[in-house]
Order: structure tokens, then sequence, then C-alpha cells
């Protein structure tokens, strides 16, 4: 019997559900659908295991980059940040059971859905396109972070057909992909019937259209090495001549619990209420009174003195002073000093400042935010396209006109007069400021076949790091079940 599951569950395909629903009686009317759809959500945010995009995802996405360093020296977050971890890391099943019981899920919703005569056609394509987003959105995240992975295009409900599953051809996987999200982007509308803005947490075909941008990247780059730039580049348009977009003038304004799914938001993980978000605390310094929060992670003064002093983007994008009450709390002078990393750092080490805002004192809040946590922004949209007309193109006037969008806000003077390589360098580093501890760094990275020339040179990463690293190892907890899925090359 397949299984609809709404909360948790203790393995990803193969253990039973705590609870369910079968598609034989759910969902059956649009109010059923809402429901359906928000378990999904459920996977991202809520359940057991500090779901998915708590901790799980930045865990083995930002934490790894040369953007962020782990505070611990010991245990699994050193192990991610200094690239010493083994299969049987818990950030990596964690992970991997959240993503494909998601996709299990959404499998279950698109069979069901075309079954449901008692719902309007436009109400069974609006969520037959978002479950269809899912399905394409966790096959991204799995692909990119362990290359070859199960396509898991039908729901899994016995235990003998789940423990004999096994990997597909990574092209073959960013073929599905783009054709869930290309159906998605027909179906879905710019925006829900019931919903004031763009982005309220539920697919739209603003949000589906530009992760296919961005799949077409990805397939463009070094892992995959097929020519989709010009496929990129007029996704990437498409999202842009919506005019359903427009960046929000003042970048610090972004990052206020008050301005979640604004105008330049265009599909985020939502936090709020009983499920807040755990990550943005942790990122937090201690040892700044009431505001301390659990310090397990901060950036560098490397990539903080990469920013020119004019860019506006610098002073919200790092945490280098915290006032409280009558005392300001600095991270590389007294008092306070929370930078202070002596003897592993000699150098004061700034924090996130992205993150910061809890709407009040974190400790009012259990130590967690009501921050949303982004996946697509305009921004990254209009450097999208920058990128890929570029490169099908060179630098044209349109290629100049989005990334110039991006620096003018940050107080930056625009680009002219650019080689095809050297406006390649420039959207390179572009996408470093202004997405910085978004988790996009390490992905940018694998597809412009920089992952271990840069990693090498970052002081923690290089610890462990191997070229084969690019892609992290299937969770033991996986190969255990299924002996047939394998394990990457050289893990």
């Amino acid at each position: 019997m397949i299984a609809l599951t709404l909360g948790g569950c203790r393995g990803w395909l193969v253990e039973e559900p705590q609870s369910f629903f079968t598609p034989d009686d759910f969902p059956t009317t649009e109010a059923d659908l809402k429901i359906a759809l928000g378990g999904i959500d459920d996977w991202y945010t809520g359940g057991q295991s500090q779901a998915y995009f708590h901790r799980g995802w930045p865990m083995i996405t930002e934490v790894p980059s040369d953007q962020t360093v782990a505070q611990s020296a010991s245990d699994s977050r050193y192990a991610q940040d200094s690239y010493t971890l083994n299969a049987s890391n818990e950030w990596l099943w964690r992970v991997w059971r959240q993503i494909y019981g998601a996709i299990n899920q959404a499998n279950v919703l698109i069979a069901r859905i075309p079954q449901m005569d008692q719902v309007s056609q436009s109400v069974r394509d609006r969520y037959l396109g978002a479950v269809k987003f899912h399905r394409a959105f966790n096959h991204f995240n799995a692909v990119r972070v362990w290359g070859s992975v199960p396509l898991m295009m039908r729901p899994t409900a016995e235990f003998a057909t789940a423990t004999q599953i096994t990997r597909a051809p990574t092209a073959e996987i960013y073929d599905s992909i783009a054709r869930d999200l290309a159906d998605a982007a027909t179906l879905l509308p710019l925006r829900w019937p019931d919903s004031s803005t763009p982005d309220d947490g539920r697919p739209t075909r603003g949000a589906a259209t530009a992760m296919l941008a961005d799949v077409y990247l990805n397939m463009s780059g070094a892992i995959v090495q097929q020519n989709h730039w010009a496929e990129a580049a007029a996704a990437a348009k498409a999202v842009i001549d919506s005019k359903a977009y427009t960046l929000v003038p003042n970048f610090a304004d972004l990052w206020l619990i008050k301005n979640k799914n604004g105008p330049e938001h265009i599909y985020s993980i939502q936090f709020g209420g009983l499920k807040r978000n755990l990550f943005t605390s942790q990122s937090r310094p201690s040892g700044i009174g009431v505001e301390s929060g659990i310090n397990y992670w901060y950036s560098t003064p490397d990539f903080m003195a990469t920013f020119s002093d004019s860019d506006a983007r610098k002073k919200t994008t790092f945490l280098t002073q915290v006032t409280v009450g009558t005392t300001t709390y600095r991270y590389d002078t007294l008092p306070g000093f929370f930078g202070d990393k002596r003897p592993r750092f000699p150098k004061p080490m700034p924090y996130y400042g992205k993150f910061y805002d809890a709407n009040g004192s974190i400790a009012n809040n259990n130590g967690r935010t009501d921050l949303n946590w982004p996946i697509y922004r305009y921004a990254d949209v209009l450097l999208m396209f920058a990128e890929a007309e570029n490169e099908a193109n060179g630098p044209t006037p349109d290629a100049y006109g989005a990334i110039n969008q991006v620096r003018a806000r940050a107080k930056l003077a625009p680009l002219a007069g650019l080689s095809q390589d050297q406006f390649r360098d420039s959207v390179h580093r572009e996408r470093s400021w202004e997405l910085a501890f978004e988790s996009k760094r390490l992905f940018d990275l694998k597809r412009w076949g920089s992952f271990y020339a840069v990693l090498s040179q970052d002081p923690v990463a290089k610890i462990g790091l191997q070229p084969f690293m690019v892609f992290l190892p299937i969770p033991q907890r996986e190969i255990d079940l299924d002996p047939g899925l394998g394990q990457n090359t050289g893990w």
C-alpha cells in the first residue's frame, strides 16, 4: 500500500511512515491538496532530526565552502568543513532521507491528482505543477551533492522494491529535472489566487523557470558538459520579462523578518510560528550578552576583504559589531572581541550579518528566528542571465544591463568594455558577493570547474580535500539497506 506521509519518517523509502493517508481516499478536495502540499513542506521545516533547511542543507552545502568556517575542530560539522567526513556522517543521511521523503510524497500526488474528478482542472493543474516542482527541486539538490543518485519517478511503498533501487546517470537525472520544471512552469501561476505576493512558499511559474535556468547552467558546466547556455539565458529572461519581481532598493532590507516574501523573493523556504529557523541562530556569536547565539560557524577575514569598502552589501553581509543596551561588542576589539578564535586562527573572524534579525531579542524565541531561507531571489536570476548570455553570445548589452542592475544597488560602478573572459570572471565575483552564505557558492565552484583549485587554498578545507570530493559519499545507512546503490568514487 502506498503511503502519503504528512510528517517525519524514520527511513527515506523503506520504513513504515508514522502517519499516512492512502491515495484511494486522499486527497479528494482542494482543501486536501493544501494539506498534502504542506506535507511536502514539512520535510523542509518540520518533522524530526532538525529537518533539511533547519540546518541540514546549509550544513552540507554552505559549511564546506570557502566562505564559512565551523567553530568546532572535532565534530561532524568540522568533518564537513575540513573534508575529513566519511559515509557515516550524520548530516548526509539526514538530508538524504528528507530529500527522498519529499520526492516520494510528490510522486504519490503526481499519480493521484489527475484522478481527482471532483476538483476543477485549473486547481489540479496548479497542484500538479507544484508537486512536479518539488520533485525536480529535490532531485536537483541530490544530483548536485552526490552526482549519480536514484531517479525516483514513481511512488515506492514495498520494502522489496525500495531495497532494489539503482542510481541513474547524472545526465539522465538532469534531463528529467528539466522536463519536470518545464511542465511546472506551464501549469503554475505567477501568483496563487489567494496570495498577496508572488512568493508565499508555494511554487510558482517564476520559481520553476528560475530553477530551470539554474539547471541549464549546471548542465552547461564542468560536471555534465553539455551546451545549454542559450536555454539558460532564455529561462532567466522569461523570469525577467514577467515583471513579477524587482530588486529591493536597499540590500539590508532583504534580511529583515518584516520584509519576508517581498518583491525580490522568488522562492523561499518558509519559517515562522512553531517552525523557526535554527541555522540563523547558529551563525550568531556567543559573548554578546542576551543576543548571543550558538556560535557554530562564522566567515573569514579573507572573504570579507574581497568586498570593496564602497560595496553597500559589505556591512550587511558581515556581522562585525553588535550593540546590546549600552554596550557595543566588536568582532576585532575589546570589549567583546567576539571574533577572537586564537590560537586556531590568528585574525578575528567576522560572523554572518545577513541572518541576524530576530524581530526582537533572540532570547525570546528559543534561540531561533522567523527568517526564511532564500532559494531564488531576483538578483540571482539577473546574474544567471548575465552569465548565460555572455557564454552564449558574449558580453551583450543585455548581459551588461543585468549584472549592472545588481552592481548599482551595491553602489558599485557599472561594468563596460570587457572581453568575454573578463565578463565571466566579473560574474563569478559578483555571485560570490551577492549570494554569500545562501548555499550557492559550492555549487558554483563545481559547475565552474574550480572546486578543487579554490578549496585547496582554503585553510580548513585543504586538511582533507581530494579532487574526487566534488561529490559527497552516499550515506552508509542507505548502502546497508540497498547494497546495489554502491559508493561514489574515492569514498
